[in-house]
């Protein structure tokens, strides 16, 4: 059979299969081993393989499962029927064979050999570099040892034929084997409860990140289980595999004639045929599952319900990509939805490029930022459903039906799905690509998330609703996790489909990328206002779920643990992430450079302070080499250029992260210095500088803590000041930003005494900033240093400092007087009596 090499190929895009431009779904059968005739091989003769490829491919089925590598003849003829193969490279007697040189030769030799004998042929899906390795095996050297021989045969086989795909067969008991370099994860699964299977499916998800999931083996014995189970099973299992987001299945197997360990079996009847080929029952049922050669999921798998969708695309300036975006949207896979595109001020062709698409909807307004224009896309919308992609996206066919599903059979008020890198058109794109910071999503478990990312989200119409949309604050990021939060603190839950794939273009240069990673800065300040319980001091997120991402030094200090059973016979033996210790994620920040520079500079006048901003600084480099040298580059474009510009975005990114993060902090949410300095006009009491720290207030007729609160907030809002209400997590009621260096938290208390009558008191808690002390540390040792550089008297060097101190201290207490004087005019203004401090505070 004449054909050109690796023409008709199958392909690998994210978590999918493709045969050209169509979905190619893994839908196929074991074949064999069967008893070897006289040329030694474990198949049938060419006369029976026809009239079985005729009954498989009939069926709908369109790739084998072979055991030993097939002959030529049996290749070609499987490509007549247009039946993929996949072959399990065998192996000899394993034993203890990484100690074995001689074994280790021969077992490479049968990979090279293998791949080589069909090199190019488009029948050839791919290959199993090997099937089930012993877990004990693998508990003896490790996971990471065999993980490594794995890859060098993978290597071996894409050298001889680089258009095959490569995989090992893996099980639930070597569950956590996931070599790098293959293309798709397999396992082989017979778990018989559905409700199981689901769960792991969605475990297995997770484990192979952005790669294709394959069921190598699947199957049921009719002896002891019988032709009607068997077929319940087998179609119950087909339909939670492709509605899960797997990339395929392959049935255990075509026919109960099977031969291995030198014997014919006859005591299973795994077949979906018997031996004479004759049909049973799951041969009938599973031909009316099969998906077509277009891949059309949702049309053999229907969801119980699938409600009209509105699909919300958000541009600023968007025209390089949003053609893409467009085209991507229009070729979806799904019965009933719309576009909306909502331009958000864009200066570029963005509306040239929208009027070559007649049936979405366009709407333009000025630019007023992300968040007020997924509210008028919202508003704009009919679905019941309301999703969001970015312009810089392009959704995967099947994305809306992945993405839906959770939300039409769980309860779930919203759901989100990864956003994988396109691929790279040069060097640069592909470093800024697999650089720190991307967008990600953070998951509580194997389904649901903390937060999901904003190109790729849906919700039902009423969660947003209930929540008031989104906060037009948030202009360029941040939109998305704050709604997310606030979702959760209603007690609603998140969804994650892994399936539900976006293409996200990442940023096309190192100065795009940088501005990103700015915008982000900036959203975690403005979402630290609003959650500070998701906040540590230094202005960094704590998650409680799963970050899928991974931080510069995870994996190199933070090492897995598995659990393997006792001694090691575990059936499920899982990986396990150990929470990474707070300090990690210290190294290569902002403030760990400052304080490095900070030593660095006491270090003149100190010499043996010298070598610990060395070792800094050496810390740093190795945290920011570790992620370059675990990150995964597109191999084209995988070059040592490459890979020291991926060691400069990981040592500058999260110093512009979080410089941009500081600045907004601080120069973003403060109090403009006329209001925090001026006279309070409302009539009120005065207090004492040191008596402004606790305060209290008698009111009759019920009036309490409630009524001056809303009081304090009428006047705040009145005269200017910026702050915080608390959102449920906080033990304050307000904080508020009165300048650069201080913050005052405002706690209330109302006592209940006899006729309604109520004594409120006010806590005026002064706070000191990150920045504020970091000032005041850095000021001090500088001052030490320069009296030390002129030999300046001690005296001097301390006033010095006191006296700087003591304005500081200063001033704090200036702002907490003059917020006194507000609460004490929200008092008088709700007629109720100040109280003698002392007295009230006994």
């Amino acid at each position: 059979m004449s054909f050109t090499p690796d023409s008709n190929r199958i392909t690998i895009a994210a978590k999918f299969f493709f045969e050209g431009d169509h979905k190619f779904f893994i839908q196929g059968v074991t074949y064999g081993p069967f008893r070897p005739g006289a040329d030694n091989v474990h198949l049938t003769s060419p006369e029976q393989a026809r009239k079985d490829f005729t009954q498989i491919a009939a069926a709908g089925f369109n790739l084998l499962r072979l055991y030993h590598s097939p002959p030529r003849w049996f290749v070609d003829l499987a490509w007549e029927f247009r039946l993929r193969i996949i072959t399990t490279i065998p192996w000899p007697l394993r034993g203890l064979f990484l100690n074995n040189q001689e074994t280790k030769r021969q077992i490479r030799e049968n990979a090279r050999i293998a791949a080589a004998a069909h090199a190019g042929h488009p029948a050839i899906f791919g290959f199993y570099v090997d099937n089930e390795m012993q877990p004990d095996l693998v508990r003896w050297y490790g996971a990471s040892r065999v993980e490594s021989f794995l890859d060098s045969l993978v290597t071996i086989v894409k050298k001889e034929d680089p258009g095959a795909l490569t995989s090992y067969a893996n099980f639930p008991p070597t569950e956590y084997l996931t070599p790098r370099c293959v293309d798709f994860y397999s396992y082989n699964v017979y778990l018989e409860d559905t409700h199981t299977f689901r769960s792991y499916l969605s475990r297995l998800q997770n484990i192979v990140g952005e790669k294709p999931l394959v069921f190598g083996e699947f199957g049921l014995d009719t002896i002891r289980n019988g032709e009607q189970k068997q077929a319940n099973l087998l179609s119950a299992h087909y339909q939670e595999v492709f509605q899960g987001g797997a990339a395929g299945t392959m049935i255990f197997s075509f026919t109960d004639d099977w031969f291995t360990g030198g014997h014919q079996i006859t005591n299973w009847s795994f077949g979906i045929v018997d031996s004479e080929r004759k049909p049973k029952l799951a041969y009938e049922v599973l031909a009316q599952k099969t998906i077509g050669p277009e891949g059309r999921v949702c049309d053999t798998f229907p969801l119980e319900t699938m409600p009209r969708v509105s699909v919300v695309v958000c541009s600023y300036n968007g025209a390089k990509t949003l053609r893409g975006c467009l085209e991507a949207l229009g070729k979806l896979k799904y019965p009933d939805y719309e576009v909306i595109l909502v331009d958000d001020g864009s200066k570029d062709d963005t509306q040239n490029i929208v009027k070559d698409f007649p049936n979405v909807i366009n709407i333009k307004q000025p630019n007023m930022g992300l968040s007020v224009a997924r509210n008028i896309g919202a508003q704009a919308s009919t679905g019941s459903i309301i999703a969001y992609t970015d312009s810089d996206c392009m959704p995967d066919s099947d994305w809306l039906y992945y993405l839906i599903q959770p939300l039409v059979t769980g309860s779930y008020a919203a759901v989100g799905g990864p956003n994988i890198s396109p691929p790279a058109t040069d060097w640069i794109q592909a470093a800024v690509a697999a650089a720190p910071g991307s967008p990600s999503h953070v998951l509580l478990s194997d389904v649901e998330a903390e937060h999901v990312p904003g190109c790729n989200m849906a919700f039902h119409r009423w969660a947003l609703d209930m929540i008031g949309g989104f906060d037009p604050i948030y202009r360029k990021a941040g939109d998305d996790v704050d709604v997310c939060w606030r979702l959760m603190q209603l007690n609603q839950k998140i969804g994650f489909s892994p399936s539900a794939v976006v293409w996200h273009h990442r940023r096309f240069t190192v100065g795009a990328y940088f501005n990103q990673q700015k915008g982000y800065g900036e959203a975690e300040s403005m979402l630290r206002y609003k959650h500070l319980n998701y906040f540590d001091d230094s202005g960094s997120a704590r998650w409680k779920g799963t970050i899928y991402g991974a931080p510069l030094l995870d994996s190199v200090i933070n090492e897995s643990v598995i659990y393997r059973g006792v001694f090691g016979m575990g059936f499920f033996q899982s990986i396990y992430r150990r929470p990474e210790p707070m300090w990690t994620a210290i190294v290569g920040s902002l403030q760990w450079n400052g304080l490095a520079l900070f030593i660095l500079l006491l270090s003149t006048q100190f010499e043996f302070l010298r070598v610990v901003p060395l070792v800094m600084f050496a810390i740093t480099l190795f945290a920011a080499w570790s992620y370059m040298l675990r990150a995964r580059i597109e191999p084209q474009y995988d070059t040592l250029r490459a890979r020291l510009l991926l060691l400069y975005l990981a040592l500058a990114q999260p110093v512009a992260r979080a410089w941009a993060r500081y600045f907004t902090w601080i120069s973003g949410k403060r109090t403009p210095d006329a209001v925090a300095s001026s006279r309070e006009e409302e009539e009120h009491e005065e207090t004492t500088l040191l008596g402004s720290g606790k305060l209290s207030f008698w009111g009759e007729k019920g009036k309490g803590r409630e009524l001056l609160l809303q009081q304090i907030i009428d006047l705040l809002n009145k005269e200017g000041w910026r702050y915080e209400l608390d959102n449920g997590w906080s033990d304050w009621d307000l904080e508020i930003f009165g300048s650069r260096w201080w913050h005052v938290r405002i706690r209330t208390l109302s006592e209940h005494y006899p006729e309604e009558k109520r004594l409120t008191c006010v806590l005026n808690l002064l706070r000191p900033n990150a920045s504020s002390v970091l000032a005041s540390v850095m000021g001090t040792g500088a001052m030490i240093t320069l009296g030390l550089a002129f030999h300046l008297p001690w005296w001097l060097t301390l006033s010095s400092i006191m006296t700087g101190l003591s304005y500081w201290t200063y001033r704090g207490l200036a702002l907490r007087l003059r917020l006194a004087d507000l609460i004490e005019a929200a008092a008088h203004a709700t007629q109720m009596t100040q109280m003698d401090g002392k007295k009230a505070w006994k």
